[in-house]
């Protein structure tokens, strides 16, 4: 095909396009890898059709048992080698539902920096196909496929977008999507190897905006998202949320109108998510910190049941006797 004119390939085309298809799907991974290549050069002479002869063929294959893993590992092949290409003809037809996240996750180990152009488009789907599988069989099997989607993802770009969108969904009416969005954005927060200190304030009050929320499954992960958050910040970055999260707490305080927030009161969590920055702020401040912090942490107090507390009195206490001592006005 290098060596021929494009009016002769597509002269042969209906010959070579079977040959290339049947090669994607082939048990030796040598042969997947040589036909990606194969698929590349016919991409290159004929173009879009390529992608219509080819792609649709290997989808169809993804449902038949006998060839699926072969056919999952020749799209993959041709991913690596075509995704700006392979991927915008891709996504609309995975991203349809019913939702094909396995191959999304597969796919997107491959896709690079091409991935963060449809996560406008990808993350949507995600969250509806985990809100279709809540308390199933399938509900882990599809977290991991969520979570194989979003730990892909390598550019800030890419990292702002899936911060900015899964908060927008957590605000969602509808409590099986703000229930997905919850826990996917738990997940990235518990495992993404990703330096996200430049979304730490919009993180933390949109997280902390969840602990009102009517759902135990949003509290749950809204509050495990929050710890995983605080117990990596260094005092650095501890000292410069005090302000952010005082004003959040006063937020939620306002919200459940003076009554405990269901956030602060869950069974052995209860304030440890947000206690290590404030503590910090008690201990190591500048006066106004110090200041901001033993306010938010007399309004976390009010805001939270005896039993919430009990397990934390210790960690409160200590700084707050502290401060007795020293000569604060």
């Amino acid at each position: 095909m290098k060596s021929t004119s494009r009016d002769a390939v597509l002269y042969f085309s209906e010959s070579l396009v079977p040959t290339a298809r049947k090669a994607l799907c082939d048990p030796l991974e040598e042969v997947r890898e040589a036909a990606a290549k194969t698929f590349e050069q016919l991409h290159s002479t004929i173009g879009h059709q390529a992608l219509e002869d080819i792609l649709p063929f290997l989808l169809k294959q993804l449902e038949d048992d006998e060839v699926s893993e072969f056919a999952l590992d020749g799209l993959k092949q041709v991913m690596a080698i075509k995704s700006r290409v392979v991927l915008p003809y891709l996504v609309p037809k995975l991203t349809t539902p019913p939702v094909n996240t396995r191959v999304l996750a597969f796919l997107s180990s491959v896709a690079g920096d091409a991935l963060t152009r449809h996560l406008g488009v990808i993350l949507p789907a995600v969250m509806l196909a985990l809100k279709e599988k809540l308390g199933t069989p399938d509900e882990q099997l599809e977290m991991a496929n969520c979570q194989a989607v979003i730990l892909s993802v390598e550019d800030d770009t890419g990292h702002r977008i899936i911060i900015e969108d899964l908060l927008e969904a957590t605000r969602c009416p509808e409590v099986g999507m703000r229930q997905a969005a919850a826990i996917i954005l738990n997940i990235y927060c518990s495992r993404s190897k990703a330096d996200y200190t430049s979304h730490l304030r919009s993180l933390v009050s949109g997280l902390i905006r969840l602990f009102n929320d009517s759902s135990p499954v949003v509290l749950e992960e809204s509050w495990d998202a929050l710890n995983a958050i605080t117990k990596k910040l260094d005092a650095g970055n501890q000292l410069a949320l005090i302000e952010e999260l005082h004003k959040e707490i006063r937020f939620i305080g306002n919200e459940s109108k003076g009554e405990h927030v269901p956030g602060f009161c869950l069974p052995k969590k209860g304030v440890t998510s947000i206690l290590p920055v404030l503590r910090e702020g008690v201990l190591t401040g500048s006066p106004e910190q110090k200041e901001e912090a033993a306010k938010a942490l007399g309004l976390v107090i009010r805001l939270t049941s005896a039993d919430a507390l009990r397990p934390s009195v210790v960690s409160i206490t200590g700084p707050l006797i502290r401060i007795l001592g020293d000569r604060f006005s």
